[in-house]
């Protein structure tokens, strides 16, 4: 998002309020509710897809065990 347009959304919002051009920040799409919990977890992907190749791997090619 262009920071221009943060400055003139902030400008726009309440004029009268001091503190809207420092509050701007918080509408930028970085800082929304999804992108925080996709950034929690930041490997969690890639590792459950090793986790399930290596799952596969191990069901169709491990050691044969005969009970």
């Amino acid at each position: 998002m262009d920071p221009a347009k943060l400055i003139d959304k902030a400008k726009q919002a309440n004029r009268k309020d001091p503190w809207a051009k420092r509050e701007a920040w918080r509408s930028h799409p970085s800082f929304s509710k999804l992108a925080q919990l996709r950034g929690m977890f930041p490997g969690f992907g890639i590792a459950s897809g090793l986790f399930a190749v290596y799952l596969a791997y191990d069901h169709f090619a491990g050691p044969q065990r005969k009970h």
